[in-house]
């Protein structure tokens, strides 16, 4: 129910017209996201997933940037505890095209590394790491209520398959 909610709020960022600025505004603009996610795939972890995510418009239409996304989390069996933590560090490049009046729309890609890990911290202990090359795309938009402060979302790669929180443009 939370996750319909919130894939409806995301919706409505995307289709709403209002009145406040969002247009990208090109070339040499910083935007900061900072949220969490909703609908992660680290399997045994119940914890929120964090993200911050840099942009920096190299042109009109296109910014490159950086994204760091981190979930951790751990479970107490009364024998012992399971550790889990995820930690996803890239380059991202995104592309801004306004499709909806007064809000910045884009889409992109993310090229990474991925670094899930889960630790027994009890009798017989035991960890394990994985770790990899990631790649894939993006969509989302942003809507600001001043000049400076708003809010995003986005839906693809991260570290949650959702993510949402507080624009700042520099």
């Amino acid at each position: 129910i939370i996750m319909k909610k919130i894939t409806l709020l995301f919706l409505a960022m995307l289709i709403v017209p209002t009145i406040a600025m969002a247009q990208y505004p090109g070339k040499g603009t910083i935007d900061i996201n900072a949220g969490i996610g909703l609908g992660h795939s680290f399997s045994g972890s119940g914890g929120i997933p964090i993200n911050v995510a840099v942009d920096y418009g190299y042109n009109d239409d296109v910014s490159i940037g950086g994204y760091l996304g981190y979930l951790g989390n751990s479970e107490d069996f009364g024998t012992g505890t399971w550790k889990y933590s995820n930690l996803v560090i890239g380059a991202r490049g995104t592309y801004h095209k306004q499709f909806v009046d007064n809000v910045d729309t884009y889409g992109g890609l993310i090229l990474g590394y991925n670094v899930a890990s889960a630790e027994w911290d009890g009798p017989g202990a035991n960890s394990a790491s994985v770790g990899g090359i990631i790649y894939q795309g993006f969509v989302g938009g942003r809507y600001h209520f001043t000049e400076k402060l708003g809010a995003y979302g986005e839906l693809g790669f991260g570290i949650a398959l959702l993510q949402f929180g507080v624009t700042y443009r520099m």
